[in-house]
């Protein structure tokens, strides 16, 4: 199997009491979405975290992700990179508002990209991430692309994204005709174009 790296890894637990209203609240969690768990084997890794969130009427929040790819790093001392592609899902269970209920979203993703410095006074970062995401509350399936770049030159840094987002399933979205069944708010709408 070879030499494995683990790094990251941490354990966290939260209770919190409100002093006027509100229900008391315990979260628990396995590392964090912003931080999560690497574990690296040669050049094969992947990642994760886990939490849990519960207050009197039960669970309040329930989200993991787990993660799998590769990673590259390259230092010539003049300049370094490191490209990494990873695929992963993710898992949540978030009560409804006012309710017991519980809303489900299912997502699975890929995220690839890089970064080159040279000498350390540029540095050039690329990411690129698709996921395909079900919504059980609105039984809806969304689609997302979005495109990262970033380009730091000493003290000054610039980003641009670029997202495309496409949704489909569940019982449609109200056609044009649905929108403006009455005549007053046809009349509204076809005044805003006069």
């Amino acid at each position: 199997m070879g030499v494995f790296a683990l790094k990251d890894v941490s354990l966290g637990a939260n209770l919190t009491l409100p002093f006027l209203d509100g229900k008391p609240v315990f979260d628990f969690n396995v590392s964090e979405r912003p931080h999560p768990f690497l574990l690296t084997v040669a050049l094969f890794g992947g990642g994760g975290f886990f939490h849990l969130q519960v207050d009197t009427a039960g669970i309040k929040q329930l989200e993991a992700a787990l993660e799998f790819g590769a990673a590259a790093a390259l230092d010539i001392g003049v300049a370094s990179g490191e490209v990494h592609i990873m695929a992963g899902i993710y898992f949540s269970l978030q009560r409804k508002e006012g309710t017991t209920d519980l809303a489900a979203t299912l997502s699975g993703y890929l995220r690839m990209g890089g970064s080159l410095s040279v000498l350390g006074l540029v540095k050039i970062s690329v990411e690129f991430n698709l996921s395909f995401t079900y919504d059980g509350a609105r039984d809806k399936a969304y689609g997302r692309a979005t495109l990262t770049v970033q380009v730091e030159v000493l003290f000054f840094s610039k980003s641009v994204e670029l997202t495309v987002e496409r949704a489909f399933g569940g019982s449609g979205d109200p056609t044009f005709a649905q929108l403006f069944d009455t005549a007053p708010v046809w009349n509204e709408y076809a005044l805003a174009f006069a």
